[in-house]
């Protein structure tokens, strides 16, 4: 069929209908396509190119028809919408790239569009494989990155644009200059020095691999045919699991607290300093943390369960202290680091500990003017230019803490360890193991019988029952009102606050690479 195009025709044209014909008055006339077959109008006006035209399918594409010496060419010129932007040139726009394409096929005799794709693929930046790759990551339907993983991919990018890698093409990477490279930098920080040279095998891994795809596609050879990274993993570069942990015990990098004396110094230090520096949000986080086993980024956006719609609840990180026909109280973690939901029931003290801290963040958001977009979160924010809305960063009152209680070493991750020294010291069976600490595990789910709550429940009650009474002021004050008190000592007096400088927080070369295990 051809016809003079405008835009005003192509945006009648469907794929339920096609023309067939003209009539008396020169309109076209339609008649019912029930299949829905894909068909093609060429542009009758002197100003198209011969052979342009647009392809009405389940989208809309303006084409160009070539043949040259016996042999058709046919490449797609672009999608109609992508040039909708110009709505006065829109039509001649995709005129003068079809005519453009025409010429490039007479030349050369290959299609346009496969050379743009060859070119592209032996010009492949390191950059650009990376952002490729963590576009799939973030847009994949099988457990899609979370916000904490494309962070670490972040961050592993930094470090290539740093030495000016990302501009450079993966064909002109030597695998010596890439060994010589992670020998230079695995000095200072050995594991997030491998992390990022990881990150950078896997995204041009997967670029391959896409390569590899488009060529048998097009019956070529891959232009893409290897990766020079995998020099480290060919030549044993990377550290064994043995290795890693025997690395970091030797350099104290581990350091649950321990449940016969410093659960207990940290828990006293804690509560006591709850009203310093406005620090109980802070407080409140750290201990929740610790009576959980979770990692930094589940707990922290947590909101109020009562202030969420039902379908909001699935899909985001709350907690309910009113219980519910399944449940009772329990907190969820939405999407955690392996892609699975979270939950946990709430032991009594746990309970108590938020009844409070409903309170307390409600007088929180109202002191600070906060709209209702902090008012929702169990840890609000202490700024109002927070874009999250949520408290997320206890790094500065942790060393506080840590110093104030004589503890040579601790991180956030640290606390999620020393729940499971607590596992272990009691024994809980591996099972309930591996379901509070929600390891990647096919048989490990969100979902639970009656049985297995009940069991969870009872447990959960046993483990923060103990954590709590190595502190005695804590669990007094937090116990329900019918259980014995604790012989306690004198509570912990605080130090007074320091008048804060106003100058950024400085993060020691130890204290950054801690953190980047602790995603781990």
């Amino acid at each position: 069929m051809k016809t003079e195009l405008t835009m005003a025709l192509i945006k009648r044209l469907r794929l339920d209908s096609k023309p067939v014909g003209v009539d008396a008055k020169g309109d076209l006339v339609f008649e019912p396509n029930p299949f829905g077959k894909d068909y093609i109008i060429y542009d009758a006006s002197q100003e198209a190119p011969p052979g342009f035209g647009v392809r009405v399918a389940k989208k809309k594409t303006f084409i160009i028809r070539r043949k040259v010496h016996g042999k058709s060419f046919m490449p797609t010129v672009g999608n109609v919408a992508d040039f909708m932007a110009d709505t006065k040139s829109a039509l001649s726009n995709a005129r003068a790239k079809a005519a453009k394409m025409a010429l490039e096929i007479v030349e050369t005799r290959a299609n346009p569009n496969e050379t743009a794709r060859k070119r592209s693929a032996a010009e492949l930046t390191l950059g650009e494989a990376f952002e490729k790759y963590r576009h799939h990551l973030a847009t994949r339907t099988q457990r899609p990155a979370t916000k904490e993983t494309l962070r670490v991919a972040d961050r592993a990018a930094r470090k290539f644009d740093g030495w000016k890698w990302m501009a450079k093409r993966i064909k002109d990477l030597t695998p010596e200059e890439i060994q010589q490279r992670f020998e230079q930098s695995k000095s200072v920080h050995p594991t997030a020095n491998e992390q990022a040279f990881r990150w950078a095998t896997a995204a041009v891994r997967w670029s391959m691999g896409m390569e590899e795809l488009d060529a048998a596609s097009a019956g070529r050879e891959p232009l893409l045919r290897a990766n020079p990274f995998m020099v480290l993993t060919l030549n044993k570069m990377f550290r064994s699991r043995e290795q890693v942990e025997r690395d970091r015990e030797e350099k104290g990098k581990r350091n649950p607290l321990t449940p016969s004396k410093t659960i207990g110094q940290f828990l006293e230090v804690a509560w006591a300093k709850r009203a310093v520096n406005d620090n109980e949000t802070g407080v409140h986080y750290l201990v929740l943390m610790l009576l959980w086993g979770c990692r930094k980024s589940e707990h922290a956006p947590c909101q109020w369960g009562e202030l969420l719609s039902r379908d909001e609840r699935r899909v985001a990180s709350h907690v309910v202290l009113d219980g519910d026909d399944d449940y009772g109280a329990h907190v969820f973690f939405a999407r955690t680091k392996n892609g699975r939901n979270h939950r946990l029931p709430l032991g009594p003290m746990a309970t108590e500990l938020l009844r409070r801290r409903q309170t307390s963040a409600a007088e929180e958001c109202a002191r600070r003017g906060f709209e209702a977009k902090s008012r929702s979160f169990v840890f609000p924010a202490r700024s109002k230019q927070s874009k999250s809305g949520h408290y997320s960063d206890a790094t500065t009152l942790l060393d506080a803490l840590r110093d104030e209680a004589g503890i040579e070493k601790l991180t956030r991750h640290d606390l999620r360890r020393s729940f499971g020294a607590m596992m272990t010291t009691m024994d809980v069976p591996e099972g309930v193991r591996k379901r509070f600490f929600n390891h990647s595990d096919a048989s490990v789910t969100d979902t639970y019988t009656r049985a297995e709550w009940a069991l969870l429940t009872e447990w959960m009650a046993r483990i923060e029952q103990e954590i709590l009474a190595k502190a005695p002021n804590v669990y007094n004050s937090l116990k329900p009102v019918d259980w014995p008190v604790l012989a306690a000592p004198e509570p912990h007096v605080s130090r007074a606050a320091k008048t804060r400088s106003g100058r950024p927080r400085k993060t020691s070369h130890i204290a950054e690479e801690s953190n980047l295990e602790n995603v781990s």
